[in-house]
């Protein structure tokens, strides 16, 4: 670290002295230009370094605080868990029985039922009413859009 100091401190006297010099010709001329080069070579290269290694540290640090901060978030969560599992098992289980008897609900009428309920909730958070008159497939129902197959060509056009 001391030498880094003292290059340091050197190189503000060579930039000075050269400063004072004026011309190119000058300090080309001057006996010791090519160590005060040096100098302010070496002392750029470690305040480059000296600052990566600062920043280095600092993200290292920051990676432990978040790491830290995650696993008490994490151990929390497993805490809530734990007790609403422990919560769960305490209630009792209510025994549901099925009726062999029932008729399936055709899918035909359970698709309409979906997409009106969704409609519905769409239309309430909205405030707004809809009247639903036909509900059909349409007849590309999985064909791709042009922009999709604009993008797929592009994509594998170097296959």
């Amino acid at each position: 670290m001391n030498i880094a100091f003292s290059l340091l401190s050197e190189s503000g006297g060579a930039i000075n002295r050269l400063q004072s010099l004026g011309s190119a010709k000058d300090q080309l001329g001057d006996p010791d230009y090519w160590g005060s080069v040096g100098i302010l070579t070496i002392t750029g290269i470690l305040v480059v370094f000296l600052i990566l290694a600062i920043l280095i540290f600092f993200f290292w640090l920051m990676g432990m605080i978040f790491k830290a901060v995650d696993k008490s978030k994490a151990e929390k969560k497993a805490a809530a868990d734990e007790a609403e599992k422990a919560k769960l098992a305490a209630e009792p289980v209510a025994q549901e029985t099925v009726d062999e008897e029932e008729e399936p609900v055709d899918d035909g009428e359970e698709i309409v039922a979906v997409i009106s309920a969704a409609i519905a909730a769409y239309a309430e958070a909205e405030g707004t009413a809809y009247t639903i008159k036909s509900i059909s497939r349409h007849k590309n129902a999985h064909a791709r859009s042009a922009w999709s197959m604009a993008g797929l060509s592009d994509n594998m056009r170097q296959f």
